[in-house]
């Protein structure tokens, strides 16, 4: 039976089956059809000697690929965090929300555009028109060390921009005790639901303020770079405009 010796013969798709195996059940089974590519009834037919021995060969798997990524793969680049547009950013929160593993490829392919030489003799990037899922397919058979190290990366830029801006985001608190709601006046009560409703609809929100609500712009400011964006909202609520 073939077995991967490490990470970089792992690939991503691999790589995402694996981080949504129950690890309370069968997950030595488990990991081992998806790695030797053999069906699970197989696998689980081994003699247990065998099973063990199997499973000694990928004590490697039990730590996580290293932090690092390409810059360039297949014939794209990877955009530079610091430019990426609204609509860009909003898409990214949702995968990474969601679970950033599972959604791996998708980021990818948000994160990886394709690029041209500009008029002047810079580089262009593509915009975000293209459709999603059909790219993302095009990562899942690269190995996982190639991007995984985008996760921290981008989790790192996250951290950074969310505290550049921490006051223009909604931070409701939704999940109060019984006990502690009866501590909170009606007031307090009141606001903390209106907090909770601005969350829920926080990109939507931003989005409508920036159009002042002539939601046809949509797209246009979409594609405005997120520093940009999120200067001009800072400037409308120190203003007050």
């Amino acid at each position: 039976m073939y077995l991967p010796k490490q990470w970089s013969d792992v690939t991503v798709e691999n790589f995402i089956e694996i981080s949504i195996i129950d690890r309370q059940h069968h997950f030595n089974s488990e990991i081992l059809s998806i790695l030797s590519d053999e069906p699970i009834e197989v696998i689980e037919e081994l003699d247990i000697d065998d099973m063990i021995s199997y499973i000694n060969q990928l004590s490697w798997a039990t730590s996580q690929p290293h932090n690092r990524y390409k810059h360039k793969l297949l014939h794209y680049t990877i955009k530079p965090l610091s430019q990426l547009t609204l609509f860009e950013y909003i898409d990214l929160d949702y995968f990474f929300n969601d679970n950033y593993v599972t959604n791996l490829d998708k980021i990818c392919a948000i994160l990886y555009k394709q690029t041209k030489a500009g008029e002047w003799g810079d580089i262009e990037m593509e915009g975000y028109e293209y459709e999603l899922y059909t790219r993302a397919e095009q990562f899942l058979d690269l190995p996982i060390t190639d991007v995984y190290g985008i996760i921290p990366e981008y989790l790192k830029f996250r951290d950074k921009f969310l505290d550049n801006y921490r006051n223009l985001f909604v931070d409701a608190d939704d999940k109060l005790t019984d006990d502690e709601k009866i501590e909170l006046s009606p007031e307090e009560l009141k606001e903390i639901e209106e907090e909770g409703k601005s969350a829920k609809w926080s990109w939507e929100r931003t989005i409508y303020t920036l159009t002042n609500g002539d939601i046809t712009k949509s797209e246009k400011v979409g594609r405005l770079p997120l520093t940009y964006v999120f200067n001009i909202l800072a400037m409308k609520k120190e203003l007050d405009i």
